[in-house]
């Protein structure tokens, strides 16, 4: 995959198709460099006023996916003329297939990340992978800890001034396929609505990430998160497993390591309140767990994203793909 950085010097791309779908719903670049595109697969973050009344976006030759980053808002789309609307908070996803006639409208101001990948590169993943095709179901309000910490992370490697690697790019790309194909395409995606194998559905997915979002400094336990999905502790850890394809632990672990380095590179907030902040007890524990997920402390995590040192954090989010 190569890597354009930037405007491209003309044609249709898939950077020029995304970057114009941005803009025309009004959005504006949230970092110096605010997209990264190759062949088959574009990144992008961008800020978004309010989106007071309806606007009708061109149709994508690409699969489109993004994950609030900011702001929790009312969002309605109208998706090849069916009406769809929803409460969004950070964290959660909007997916659209490939020509999709779309509009939409929201109410407040929001950043996102975005990813748009070609057909042709989910095809030949699926090839690669073993699996059989099937179209890409279109959602609102999407919970998935799989995809929305690679796609985070891909949008975190935008504010630093080279931007991801090839690399990088390449493996964030091959999960964020492997998760459309393995969750959202088909029937895996009515199985995912209905709770697939006696998995969490998303409903209850969405329960434990508001659970966990307004509890995140305190001791989060089994019994808590099994009380957000109405479940037994035991069925919760079968189905949880079930619904994202890693453990609740890992999850949440995950999950901190996210808001840590959001708060390390926004905030000013000393490393111990931070730690604080998302749940831990101690700096060291922290800073232990941190340098685990990230291979750098803190302290030197929030140094060196603002200069060219390659932090290899994000992927342990979604090794388990």
């Amino acid at each position: 995959m190569s890597i354009a950085c930037g405007p491209p010097p003309g044609g249709e791309t898939a950077l020029s198709a995304a970057q114009d779908w941005v803009w025309r719903l009004g959005g504006k670049a949230s970092t110096p460099l605010s997209f990264v595109a190759g062949q088959s697969f574009a990144i992008g973050r961008t800020r978004f006023d309010g989106l007071a009344d309806e606007v009708e976006a061109p149709t994508l030759a690409l699969h489109y996916v993004s994950v609030t980053l900011t702001g929790t808002l009312q969002i309605e789309a109208r998706l090849d003329g069916e009406k769809r609307s929803a409460h969004i908070r950070p964290g959660q996803s909007v997916i659209m297939a490939a020509g999709c006639r779309n509009s939409w409208r929201w109410d407040g101001p929001t950043e996102e990340a975005h990813v748009f990948v070609k057909p042709d590169f989910l095809a030949d993943v699926a090839a690669e992978a073993g699996h059989s095709i099937r179209p890409l179901e279109g959602a609102i309000a999407v919970s998935d800890p799989a995809l929305s910490p690679t796609i985070v992370a891909l949008a975190d490697e935008l504010a630093r001034p080279l931007g991801p690697s090839r690399l990088f790019v390449d493996l964030a790309a091959q999960n964020v396929a492997l998760c459309l194909l393995r969750w959202h395409c088909g029937a895996a995606a009515a199985r995912c609505r209905r709770g697939r194998d006696g998995a969490l559905t998303p409903r209850q997915l969405r329960r434990v990430a508001a659970t966990v979002e307004d509890r995140l400094a305190e001791d989060i336990g089994l019994d808590d998160l099994a009380a957000a999905a109405c479940t037994s502790r035991f069925h919760f850890v079968r189905a949880f497993k079930a619904a994202t394809g890693t453990s609740p632990h890992r999850w949440l672990t995950a999950l901190r390591m996210e808001r840590a380095r959001h708060l390390l590179a926004h905030t000013k907030m000393p490393v111990i309140e931070i730690a604080a902040e998302i749940g831990f007890e101690s700096q060291s524990h922290f800073g232990a767990i941190f340098r685990a997920q990230t291979g750098c402390t803190p302290r030197d995590w929030r140094r060196y994203r603002g200069g060219s040192e390659p932090i290899g954090f994000a992927l342990s989010a979604g090794a388990s793909l």
